[in-house]
């Protein structure tokens, strides 16, 4: 009796231990970048953004010339199309532009491919993706979205 009791308990360890987490890939991470090729000293504005847990804006100071993040993600395969996925049908989410107190530019959802030839951040074919070394979090890779003189008006 001693003997069917241990088999089962040791049964229900191996299956409740760190056997699962071996089996288990880890996840992969991106992170959000924004990279501000302007002449100007940029604020972003996301509001109303997935990314947002707690559905606060999300506001980032981006300096000319400078990349800054936001939030990071699980993704499997590809993670612009993660990215995407989370967007969803989102037609409520916006993203400003600010140079100073003046609002320079505005896109809204919702998002799709609409070509190269328009950039906007609900424009599938305005990001990139980037593999990045490995770090203690899993993060692996960034998408960037590039915001250009001509989208602040200069």
């Amino acid at each position: 009796m001693h003997f069917t009791v241990t088999l089962i308990g040791l049964s229900i360890l191996l299956l409740s231990g760190c056997v699962l987490t071996e089996i288990d890939p880890p996840e992969k991470w991106a992170v959000v970048k924004i990279l501000n090729s302007s002449n100007q000293d940029i604020i972003v504005k996301m509001i109303g953004h997935p990314l947002s847990a707690d559905g606060s804006d999300i506001v980032i100071l981006i300096g000319s010339m400078k990349e800054e993040r936001s939030n990071k993600y699980v993704y499997e395969e590809n993670a612009i199309d993660a990215f995407f996925s989370i967007l969803g049908e989102n037609d409520t989410a916006r993203i400003e532009i600010h140079v100073g107190n003046a609002l320079v530019k505005e896109w809204t959802g919702p998002s799709g491919n609409f070509g190269p030839d328009i950039n906007s951040p609900f424009n599938y074919d305005s990001w990139e993706f980037e593999n990045i070394e490995p770090t203690g979090n899993n993060v692996v890779g960034k998408i960037i979205f590039t915001i250009t003189n001509e989208d602040i008006g200069n």
